[in-house]
């Protein structure tokens, strides 16, 4: 898969930009490679939280913190690289997740399929999580950063999203504004291609494709 830097260089290239970049973290001193510091990492969590794509799934057992709301049982906090919270386990989904060691029962959460249908009801707000499950366990999309892991369809997305709020700076004036709309909506389809690819794959619907971007495919 390519780099962030390359994905950067795609960008660019598409809007016929004629200095590419060599770095963004820390940027190169370019112009060019500050607008990329600043983007990339915009365009690059938005295409995650539209995709749901399975490398950035993940589960975790959630922190406990000091509950204020009367209409929840718990209050969790939200890991720090949750970008799109799914579902909380069900009592019954995590027995199928717990092993005997001797006379203990220990969860295992590595190498298990994340695609588990079914949630207990709950909300977020801020930085909390909260629900009527107790020892919650989330299924959330993380921030994955690691471009090794992406699929083609998801760089080609953020590429196009990124090309987008690149094209105001660097085109500048009506013409850039309306080139950037143009962009972005083409990496909303391409994010939108990427999920229900996913969905596809693993035999599901893809009810969780949002609205605004089944609307512009």
């Amino acid at each position: 898969m390519p780099s962030p830097v390359e994905i950067c260089n795609i960008a660019l290239s598409n809007l016929g930009a004629d200095n590419l970049v060599s770095a963004i973290d820390p940027p190169d001193g370019s112009v060019e490679a500050g607008y990329c510091a600043t983007f990339y990492p915009i365009a690059r969590t938005l295409c995650l939280e539209a995709a749901r794509p399975a490398f950035a799934k993940t589960r975790a057992t959630l922190a406990e913190v000091t509950n204020t709301s009367a209409d929840w049982l718990y209050a969790y906090a939200k890991p720090s690289d949750c970008i799109k919270p799914l579902r909380i386990l069900q009592k019954t989904q995590l027995a199928a997740f717990l092993v005997r060691d001797d006379q203990n029962l220990l969860p295992i959460f590595s190498n298990l399929p994340l695609e588990e249908s079914g949630t207990v009801h709950f909300e977020t707000e801020g930085g909390v999580i909260r629900t009527n499950e107790p020892d919650a366990v989330l299924i959330y999309v993380r921030d994955e950063t690691d471009t090794t892991k992406w699929t083609p369809m998801f760089a080609d997305a953020v590429a196009a999203l990124l090309t987008g709020y690149l094209a105001g700076p660097i085109i500048k004036g009506r013409e850039g504004g309306s080139v950037g709309v143009q962009w972005k909506e083409q990496g909303y389809r391409l994010a939108a291609a990427a999920a229900a690819s996913v969905a596809n794959h693993a035999d599901e619907p893809a009810e969780h494709v949002p609205d605004h971007i089944r609307a512009r495919a």
